[in-house]
């Protein structure tokens, strides 16, 4: 079912004091097996390397386990990879979609992070795949601006494998990079930038720092985008 509320959010325009939006959001009420969560991995199911701790305190280092994302060092799993219990999305269908491998076949990244997806009970395979054709719900190397592209792959593999009808409005994608959620705005899925209060300045500020917190991971519709701290629709 869907709810309408109102949502009241803070909009800062450049050299101007903050000002307050009032806007009637549509948000849509998950029931299992009829929705899809999908993440990013790296800054999304991930944190920095090296930035658990300070300055990222819900993160947790994965002693011994290499991520090869960015500059490399060891895994790092954001609030969300640990706690997906928590969020809505443990009764929906869950999927991945990266631009990066989880560091490549076989690797422990990949094992650790099927693990804490599969918790709530509905991530029904251990496999992964390519961005195309998709052969699987985890999916990895979708170039940046093209993520959106894999979704029907996903969507028709739990079709075929679980007997899932999922519609539009009920798929939900998060990462942590504008330019991979901006795009998703005439496709009639969900998409939403994660990681808004922890951006890396290493990388302009373009990419996530500590990933995804719990909080950020609901259910509205639309497709919204980071602005400072405040996140907006688009």
């Amino acid at each position: 079912w869907l709810a309408q509320v109102f949502v009241i959010s803070s909009v800062r325009p450049s050299n101007l004091q903050p000002v307050m939006r009032v806007t009637l959001a549509t948000v849509a009420a998950a029931s299992a097996g009829d929705c899809l969560c999908i993440f990013d991995i790296d800054r999304t199911l991930t944190g920095g390397q090296g930035s658990a701790g300070s300055p990222c305190p819900k993160d947790a280092q994965i002693d011994g386990v290499y991520d090869a994302a960015y500059a490399g060092g060891t895994l790092v799993l954001s609030e969300v990879s640990q706690f997906i219990a928590q969020t809505f999305c443990s009764q929906c269908y869950i999927g991945t979609i990266s631009a990066g491998t989880a560091s490549g076949a076989g690797s422990a990244e990949r094992g650790v992070l099927h693990d804490k997806l599969a918790v709530p009970g509905h991530l029904p395979t251990t496999a992964w795949s390519a961005c195309s054709p998709v052969t699987s719900p985890l999916v990895t190397a979708c170039p940046d601006g093209t993520k959106q592209n894999a979704v029907p792959g996903i969507v028709s593999w739990y079709k075929q494998n679980a007997g899932a009808s999922i519609s539009n409005g009920d798929i939900h994608f998060f990462d942590d990079r504008a330019d991979n959620v901006q795009p998703f705005a005439s496709t009639g899925y969900n998409a939403r930038q994660i990681s808004c209060s922890s951006r890396d300045s290493k990388y302009g500020n373009a990419i996530g720092l500590c990933g995804a917190e719990v909080s950020e991971i609901v259910p509205d519709a639309g497709v919204q985008v980071c602005r400072g701290n405040d996140a907006l629709v688009v």
